[in-house]
């Protein structure tokens, strides 16, 4: 059986700073803001947040579509 061992509240936080920090070159403002989004959503991890919700395309806006579809999910609120 293999034990895996949970973060304490302060682990994780400095994992998410680290992250912030060193992958996304974020700063102070921004920091805050990602660990703000990410303990709301019931404090999940900011590398699990930014891997599975943010897309970045850089400067190279025309691959948008390439990733983005607005007809993909085309709900019809209407009750008619």
């Amino acid at each position: 059986m293999i034990s895996m061992k949970r973060r304490t509240t302060q682990e994780q936080l400095e994992k998410d700073i680290e992250f912030c920090l060193d992958i996304c070159n974020m700063d102070d403002n921004q920091i805050g803001e990602m660990l703000r989004v990410c303990e709301e959503l019931g404090g999940i991890s900011c590398e699990y947040f930014a891997e599975e919700f943010v897309f970045l395309c850089g400067k190279n806006e025309e691959h948008i579509p390439r990733y983005h579809d607005d007809n993909y999910l085309r709900i019809n609120w209407s009750l008619n």
